[in-house]
């Protein structure tokens, strides 16, 4: 599982060097060095392990409340906006430049886990969003009133 967060650089040719954790679940739970690119509301990029990858694209081929048109529009969309890359040597994937231009990150990266995947975010939207977080749902998860 995907947990924690750490901040990192991003090189000039897009290489990002994984958190040490990260590389070593995607590794050992997925035993794959492939991941998935993929931007969801617009502008938060996810790293999907190929695993997880295929399980969210098997999602969507089955949303009971789309029709077969909907669902083969989503699908399509979904795979035809998504890129692939593996881990180097060294631990580093290479982030398409289009990709990171979307979700505006620039050379600052916050590198979040979010259980099946992992999510990169510009330092300023994070924060941005941390202080816009919907605080009642994290009353109902935590008990608290």
């Amino acid at each position: 599982m995907f947990v924690g967060q750490s901040k990192h650089t991003i090189t000039k040719d897009g290489r990002l060097s994984l958190p040490s954790k990260m590389r070593e679940v995607i590794s050992k739970k997925y035993q794959s060095e492939e991941v998935y690119f993929v931007l969801i509301q617009g502008n938060i990029l996810c790293v999907y392990p190929e695993e997880e990858f295929e399980k969210a694209i098997d999602r969507v081929a089955n949303i009971q409340e789309a029709s077969l048109s909907e669902m083969a529009q989503l699908e399509r969309n979904t795979c035809a906006n998504a890129e692939s890359s593996k881990i180097d040597g060294s631990g580093r994937i290479v982030i398409p430049q289009d990709m990171r231009e979307l979700a505006k990150i620039d050379q600052d990266v916050l590198i979040v886990g979010a259980r099946t995947h992992i999510e990169l975010w510009s330092p300023t939207r994070w924060e941005a969003y941390q202080e816009n977080r919907p605080t009642d749902v994290m009353r109902k998860w935590t008990g608290a009133h």
